[in-house]
């Protein structure tokens, strides 16, 4: 996972056409605006299939990120004009460079962004094992988001419907959980942010399809949990992380508000994110309230271990997230 800070992208005018056209529905029913095959990956992850320029290519779906991506060599070959950015994105190793490729036609199903621009990083954790790219909430807050693991589609919605009146697939119960978006000032991403209880802790919590695991920072895993990577309820994780160790621990249940997942076992991370942002910045322009930069981070992040055993609707309009199990029907 890539973690940013409040920068500016340096990019022309987004010209969005949803060339899609569909016909006036009653003013409570969901429109339809793309449904896409989800190919999962050997991790869990998974990506859904776009065009640029007429060619088709597999993107990662990256809830917790900030702008949609464009692996550097597949910018190279196919010949995207390409321009410095100002943004600051940092990694567990440090500071990214970004560019910003151009794109005379992007298209998610039907829908077409014509001179749309994607970033393009070098280094970039996220763009390895034949990813080609990231579709990031630059993109999804255009819409509401279905996540249906079990037909394994993602679904995009017009957000013109009525508030609540979203979960179609089940005549059952579901849960609600209200969000925060991690925007303005301090940060420029569009993460879905909300509250979790993990045995009995209340915990900041952003929902990100692009990790593969749910993972704890290691400060709050001390502050609220005493982790010792000691104790014999830890393990070491064999899968390093950018280099850095991984523990896993077993907790007895995590509540995402209406529903529960016992027993999940959890990777504690170091706190490498803040340590490269801070690394990069003086203290005058790290902590300064008004001028300086500020890197948002949660306590706990809900990856595709858990989000595979859910149906998960997105309305980013409301700030809601719904959700059932995955076999609700």
């Amino acid at each position: 996972m890539t973690i940013y800070r409040k920068s500016v992208l340096a990019v022309a005018a987004l010209a969005l056409t949803l060339s899609a056209a569909r016909a006036d529905a009653p003013a409570c029913s969901l429109g339809l605006m793309a449904s896409l095959d989800m190919t999962a990956l050997p991790d869990g992850r998974f990506t859904v299939p776009v065009s640029i320029n007429g060619s088709q290519h597999q993107f990662l779906v990256e809830t917790a990120g900030v702008f949609s991506k464009i692996a550097p060599d597949l910018a190279t070959r196919l010949a995207l004009p390409q321009s410095p950015s100002r943004a600051e994105i940092y990694g567990a190793k440090g500071l990214l460079h970004m560019n910003s490729a151009e794109v005379d036609s992007f298209k998610i199903g039907a829908m077409e962004m014509k001179r749309f621009h994607l970033a393009a990083t070098t280094g970039d954790s996220d763009l390895t094992g034949g990813i080609e790219g990231t579709l990031a909430p630059d993109l999804l807050i255009l819409f509401d988001v279905e996540f249906d693991f079990a037909k394994n589609k993602m679904n995009l919605f017009s957000q013109d419907h009525c508030p609540g009146k979203v979960v179609y697939w089940t005549q059952g119960g579901y849960a609600t959980l209200p969000f925060r978006m991690m925007s303005g000032p301090a940060s420029l991403g569009h993460h879905i942010e909300f509250t979790t209880t993990l045995d009995g802790h209340d915990l900041s919590t952003v929902l990100d399809t692009s990790s593969s695991t749910t993972w704890l920072r290691h400060k709050p895993a001390v502050e609220f949990f005493s982790f010792d990577e000691k104790a014999p309820d830890v393990t070491l994780d064999p899968q390093e992380q950018a280099g850095l160790p991984v523990y896993k621990k077993r907790f007895q249940v995590l509540h995402l508000g209406g529903i529960d997942a016992p027993n999940p076992t959890i990777d504690v991370m170091p706190d490498q994110y803040e340590a490269s942002f801070r690394q990069e910045h003086s203290e005058k322009s790290r902590d300064d309230p008004i001028y300086g930069g500020n890197l948002s981070m949660t306590d706990l992040t809900v990856g595709v271990d858990v989000l595979r055993k859910l149906h998960v609707f997105v309305a980013y309009k409301e700030h809601k997230v719904y959700a059932t199990g995955a076999d609700a029907h």
